[in-house]
């Protein structure tokens, strides 16, 4: 084809909205143009790098033996009120009228949509394993849409689902599917590196992320260089080195604090309590009831292993009011000693929720992108 018969629409500087380089490159090259934040269009060279990538998606999909669907990306509300996540997933979810006042959802991914299908069609476990997957326009509301196309409001993205007899049967086909990304990023020349990772709003048991090391990214992973562990930090795991495992004085010793209210405080003179030597009591309101959350005092709360370990999102920290009218003290006056709380929850001391590096010799690391949460 001549160059006056195509479209390539290079430019010579980068746009000031441009904020790393791929999304620069992108943008100078002329693969693609910016609607508005979080929207793109591909122009012909960017949709030929894309068709590339999907063929390569696919033949790796066929591969490990999923079949290819293609399911709507308009859903009806009362399938995402069946699984609960019309209300936790809420956050991410585009919602419109039709000409009916009939409520519809843009989806953001596939779960409820695929496990109606299979449900209507799939009548017997020896029907089973079936793994499907499709190519589809998903639609997240981004609060901030942000690097081109990492992040957007919609984005074209290859979601698969299993469906298996027992767990047995299951972590198999999961194993197929992680064999299956390797080869994928492996293919289009990327070196990435497979984490634990938390499964989000979208549920699961299992999940693993393939993290692409970048300077400039919005993940934090940690990974250990001696026995080849890795974890977005939102997942790891850690144990204190026995050297920091102290055994507890034979007696409590109490002294006066007036006016000291945060652990910063304390850690001066006169009193000179380390901060990895006191508590810090956090009040969380978890679906109507007060929880009690304890954590050493040098530690910071991570509220993805908190959601993991609620079994919720719907959580937010209490307010000063609401913890007086509860515990009769205000933040900064608090404690597990003789604590007790009118809605009779017990506290919960969450040591593992810290980050830390433990007994492992973890290393961060900032990530390019990840998979959005479940898929």
């Amino acid at each position: 084809m001549r160059w006056s018969q195509t479209f390539v629409p290079t430019l010579k500087e980068t746009p000031a909205d441009a904020e790393i380089p791929s999304h620069k490159l992108l943008l100078r090259a002329g693969l693609i143009r910016k609607l508005t934040g979080g929207l793109y269009t591909f122009l012909p060279l960017g949709l030929r790098a894309l068709r590339k990538v999907e063929q390569i998606v696919r033949e790796e999909m066929d591969r490990a033996g999923a079949m290819e669907v293609l399911m709507p990306a308009l859903q009806p509300p009362e399938i995402w009120q069946r699984s609960g996540r019309y209300q936790t997933a809420s956050e991410v979810l585009f919602r419109l009228q039709d000409h009916a006042k009939r409520e519809w959802l843009l989806g953001p991914t596939h779960e409820e949509v695929i496990t109606t299908l299979v449900a209507g069609e799939i009548s017997s476990y020896r029907q089973l394993p079936k793994n499907f997957y499709q190519i589809q326009t998903k639609f997240r509301d981004e609060i901030r849409p942000r690097f081109g196309l990492m992040r957007a409001r919609e984005f074209i993205m290859k979601d698969a689902y299993s469906f298996d007899a027992t767990d047995e049967a299951a972590q198999i086909s999961y194993r197929k599917m992680y064999d299956a990304y390797a080869r994928i990023f492996q293919r289009c020349g990327l070196k990435t590196i497979p984490v634990e990772a938390d499964t989000g709003v979208m549920g699961g048991k299992f999940s693993h992320e393939f993290m692409v090391p970048a300077e400039t990214g919005e993940n934090e992973v940690v990974y250990c260089e001696d026995c080849g562990y890795a974890a977005n930090i939102e997942k790891a795991t850690s144990a204190a080195p026995k050297s920091e495992i102290r055994n507890p004085k034979s007696e409590i010793e109490k002294f006066a604090t007036p006016g000291v209210l945060t652990i910063e405080a304390l850690t001066q003179p006169p009193y000179n309590v380390p901060a990895d030597r006191q508590i810090k009591t956090l009040v969380y309101l978890v679906e109507s009831k007060l929880i009690l959350i304890l954590l050493r005092g040098d530690h910071q709360l991570n509220e993805a292993k908190l959601a993991g370990v609620f079994g919720t999102t719907q959580f937010r920290a209490a307010t000063a009011e609401e913890i007086f009218a509860e515990l009769g003290a205000r933040p900064g006056s608090l404690g597990a000693v003789a604590a007790t709380l009118k809605t009779r929850r017990s506290g919960f001391a969450l040591g593992r929720l810290a980050a830390g590096s433990g007994g492992r010799s973890l290393r961060s690391m900032r990530s390019a992108a990840q998979s959005p949460p479940g898929d």
